[in-house]
């Protein structure tokens, strides 16, 4: 999971216009709740357009799990908050109504894959604080989750969770805090989805471990006292190390799948590989020009 800035609002939800189908989703739902608790059919984020602003928002990959969303499974519309009902648990009954005014709302909106939506998180919304909970339009509560928001920019999922280098997901913020929870909320720690992640992890392990290779033999070669006798293996080494390098740094492309993992394993070791790379090519062109 990472921390993604939320576009544009589709104009079929933008509440800020009366023509609006979320502007008059929103009034006819507060008209049935005077009278029925559930059963209300929310139909203005189900619109085609929003789904499509969802995929380019997310990538096309899961807002939770980061995996992408299959053009056979197609992904779900995920609303933060449970716009039905809620509870905090697996276990509890179902509370009605849910957050019904958020139903057609732009910001509680999510691009989420089957499994993480219906197998997982499903209606639970647990906050830090129960005693807190907006229950109507009208509340003045300021709620707290006690899961992350990947859309939130105070809530950057960086501060709450890490991977090892095996892919393991892991919380920042102590037990029972929003990256444990989170964790377990949207089934972050699946074994599918772990086996994707280590997976992945083993095939950053085994380029960064190429790079190195790379820069140890360009490295050595060009301490020798006339570089220009290994000039063709110096160049082919180069040549490698670059499409290496080249292939780690598209991991770390928005598009990619798993990237909060990729940036965990990878973003200091690409910084520091980088200046490394400048300085031998730097060194390289120096010797072997001073020799030409």
């Amino acid at each position: 999971m990472i921390y993604v800035k939320r576009i544009e609002c589709p104009d079929t939800l933008n509440l800020s216009n009366i023509e609006s189908d979320a502007y008059k989703e929103l009034g006819d739902v507060i008209e049935y709740l005077k009278v029925k608790d559930r059963d209300f059919k929310f139909n203005a984020y189900g619109k085609p357009n929003v789904k499509e602003q969802l995929a380019r928002m997310f990538n096309n990959k899961c807002a939770y799990c980061e995996s992408k969303i299959s053009p056979v499974s197609y992904g779900d519309i995920e609303h933060f908050r449970p716009k039905t009902a809620y509870h905090s648990i697996d276990g509890e009954n179902l509370i009605y109504p849910g957050y019904y005014w958020l139903a057609m709302d732009w910001n509680n909106l999510l691009l989420s894959c089957e499994v993480c939506n219906r197998s997982y998180k499903k209606n639970k919304f647990p906050l830090i604080d129960e005693n807190k909970r907006k229950k109507r339009h009208d509340d003045e509560v300021i709620e707290d989750p006690l899961i992350i928001d990947p859309c939130h920019e105070e809530m950057n999922p960086k501060d709450y969770i890490f991977f090892t280098e095996e892919g393991i997901i892991k919380y920042k913020d102590g037990e029972g805090g929003k990256g444990e929870k989170s964790i377990q909320i949207y089934g972050l720690s699946r074994p599918n989805l772990t086996d994707n992640r280590k997976i992945l992890a083993k095939e950053l392990e085994d380029k960064k471990i190429q790079i190195l290779g790379y820069l140890n033999t360009i490295s050595t070669l060009i301490e020798f006292p006339n570089p220009k006798l290994f000039r063709e293996i110096i160049e082919s080494n180069l040549k490698d190390l670059e499409a290496v390098y080249n292939s780690l740094k598209k991991s770390n492309l928005p598009s990619e799948p798993y990237l909060g993992m990729v940036r965990n394993l990878t973003s200091d070791f690409l910084e520091k590989t980088e200046a490394d790379i400048e300085f031998l090519l730097a060194k390289y062109k120096e010797l072997t020009s001073n020799r030409d």
